[in-house]
């Protein structure tokens, strides 16, 4: 369809606008152009009502020529806006894509808008937009629309965001390393260490060429990260012993933790010589190895400084700083090691004889040595933290710590040989070895006693190591079905700024007996008790711990002494909400522990129950308040009727 007419007319329309309607009656020009439009006006409505409309502005008795005018004007522009078309020169060419890739989701455009502009723009929010769509649509981050963005995402001035998507990415297949290859800069900032990460994640030694071409050229932070990268490549030994002497700060640490990795004798020479040179400062690299090669340099060392120490007690000496820190350095790198020599040296140091002389360790002050070797967090739990410990208490954390690192066969029957053979000290290690390694059932008749006979003399020490130690570090993952223990492990070296995460499952499910012992509330003289070292273990799926465990938290939160409000969440995990939950609002205002109306308001709103419920229970206070059974601070009446009334109307 030749719709020339229809251009003509709108240039025609718009130069009579500017010319003023008044001349309107004398342009020929237009009169012409709307002649030319009565073919197209048979052809479909709106071309005969932009016809019509055009003529009517002609007629000599129009009675709003402006109108007709204006109103020709905008139709005849609005048909043309639909025909518009987008062109260039030049061939058609393929993307270059990975085979059998899916690189489009049928997401239009508009769902796709708030990741860009989350990815690519600064401001607050974005990372909770980006985190949350990645949980619930993650096929949009397949289409190939968004993958420029996620790599912009890497430079991310909200740290948080840039590391997750550097996560996500090493999760990707290898047909994104063309687009992190694309303007990676030798010389930049963090945005290209995460891109090294990434790359060297997915393709480890096979782009080690890659990762040489760059050391022309890379600087700081991005040369830190493509030394370490070479430690993919077995043949990359003498690469890394020139590197190891000619770099400095932070690029020799990163050739020389490449260094670990390597199996040639060389590189073995380089750290035996290490370790007797300064072992202090040699065994961080070690920390993570789990060569046994590597571990006896570790035991050696250890066997030594153990030796020191003792000679120190012996002849009542005080013990500097500097042993200090090397027999707390040695003991951190212990993580996932098992060789014998290792097994020996737990063995030796666990006796107690041995273990109480190290205990009797002092400063030039006359006080009591302390070692920070097993601190660690639960990923849940800041309470796991240990801090500086004596040395008695510290060697079954360190040996815990390895065990979860590692959980070998060696040290799991270590925990337990410990455990029968010098006692409760290392009641820790060895449940978390049995749950680890062995039926619920059996871990829970042989552990269970040493927490429930408050007669024993051991029996403090256990139920809190149990409930920090051991509860503070077990979770059920929603993600993979089970439970498991995770702990954070501080790098030595800090090439984890966040130190480094373990997990384990846990060899079944928990006995149900352990809830029915929560919920006995055995736990509530422990200190700094809270309800959710609990909750984190109980599975959606488990109804029996879910009722156990929601007939207790109820219990808690009718305690006169407990402020209920932290249990409300708890009570909601369980299922144990509603008409289970009743009373919990009266029972919470007849207490003393907070009498203030912003309390008593905010504790209403979390309540787990419906809001008509919530209003029941509302009126039997405001009818307490009234009887002066009960008084609450700054108390409106009023607004307690208000809120009644928009309750039970449900708003």
């Amino acid at each position: 369809m030749n719709l020339q007419p229809l251009y003509e007319l709108r240039e025609r329309l718009e130069s009579s606008m500017i010319a003023g309607v008044s001349l309107l009656s004398d342009d020929f020009r237009l009169a012409r152009a709307v002649e030319q439009m009565a073919p197209l006006a048979g052809a479909s409505p709106i071309f005969k009502r932009i016809y019509d409309t055009a003529q009517s502005a002609l007629a000599p008795n129009c009675s709003d020529r402006c109108g007709a005018v204006l109103d020709a004007y905008s139709l005849a522009d609005a048909v043309l806006c639909t025909q518009g078309i987008v062109e260039t020169e030049g061939e058609i060419s393929d993307l270059p894509l990975a085979e059998g890739k899916r690189v489009l989701s049928n997401a239009p455009y508009s769902a796709l808008a708030p990741l860009l502009e989350a990815l690519t723009t600064t401001g607050s929010g974005h990372y909770s937009t980006v985190v949350d769509m990645h949980q619930s649509q993650p096929e949009l981050f397949q289409d190939y629309r968004l993958k420029d963005a996620l790599i912009k995402g890497l430079g991310a001035g909200y740290s948080e965001l840039a590391d997750q998507v550097e996560t996500w990415l090493c999760e990707e297949g290898e047909d994104i390393i063309p687009l992190l290859k694309r303007d990676l800069n030798p010389k930049g900032k963090k945005e290209m260490v995460r891109r090294i990460h990434i790359i060297e994640s997915l393709r480890k030694e096979k782009d080690n060429d890659y990762y040489i071409s760059l050391l022309d050229t890379a600087e700081k932070d991005v040369r830190e990260a493509v030394i370490l990268a070479l430690r993919h490549d077995q043949g990359n030994v003498q690469k890394l012993l020139d590197l190891a002497k000619a770099e400095k700060g932070n690029c020799k640490k990163a050739a020389q933790a490449a260094l670990t990795y390597m199996d040639a004798p060389e590189a073995i020479e380089y750290w035996e010589k290490s370790m007797k040179k300064k072992p202090g400062t040699a065994a961080p690299f070690l920390a993570f190895t789990k060569s046994d090669v590597m571990a006896d340099m570790v035991a050696a060392a250890l066997e030594e400084m153990t030796d020191r120490l003792l000679e120190n007690v012996k002849e009542e000496k005080e013990t500097t700083e500097t042993d200090v820190n090397t027999f707390d350095t040695l003991m951190k790198s212990l993580s996932g090691k098992s060789s014998p020599a290792i097994i020996q040296w737990y063995r030796r140091v666990s006796q107690r004889a041995l273990a109480n002389s190290l205990d009797k360790l002092a400063n030039s002050k006359k006080a009591q040595i302390k070692f920070s070797a097993s601190s660690n967090s639960g990923f849940y739990s800041t309470y796991h933290y240990m801090g500086e410990l004596p040395f008695t208490q510290v060697i079954p954390n360190v040996l815990t710590n390895a065990i979860l690192s590692s959980p070998v066969q060696p040290l799991l029957d270590l925990a337990g040989e410990l455990f029968s053979s010098v006692g409760v000290e290392y009641f820790k290690p060895a449940i978390v070895a049995a749950f680890l390694s062995r039926p619920a059932g059996e871990v829970y008749e042989e552990f269970a006693p040493y927490i429930e006979d408050k007669k024993k003399t051991y029996y403090d020490s256990c139920l809190n190591t149990f409930y920090h130690g051991v509860l503070g570090i077990l979770s059920f993952d929603d993600i993979s079905h089970r439970h498991e223990f995770g702990i954070t492990v501080q790098d030595p070296l800090r090439y984890r700024e966040r130190g480094v995460n373990f997990r384990q499952p846990l060899f079944e499910p928990l006995d149900i007996r352990w809830y029915q012992l929560f919920a006995s509330g055995i736990f509530d003289r422990v200190k700094n008790w809270g309800p959710y070292n609990f909750t984190r273990t109980i599975s959606p799926k488990d109804s029996r711990a879910r009722e156990i465990m929601g007939e207790y938290f109820y219990r808690k939160a009718l305690d006169p002494s407990a402020d209920p409000r932290p249990l409300f969440y708890c009570l909601k995990q369980c299922g144990w909400v509603g008409e289970k939950c009743k009373g919990i609002v009266v029972a919470a205002a007849k207490k003393n522990f907070n009498n203030s109306f912003w309390y008593f308001y905010n504790l209403v709103g979390n309540a787990p129950m419906a809001d008509t419920q919530k209003a029941d229970e509302l009126e039997q206070v405001a009818e307490l308040v009234r009887k002066h059974k009960i008084n609450i601070k700054n108390w409106d009446e009023k607004r307690v009727q208000d809120w009644c009334a928009e309750l039970r109307a449900g708003k």
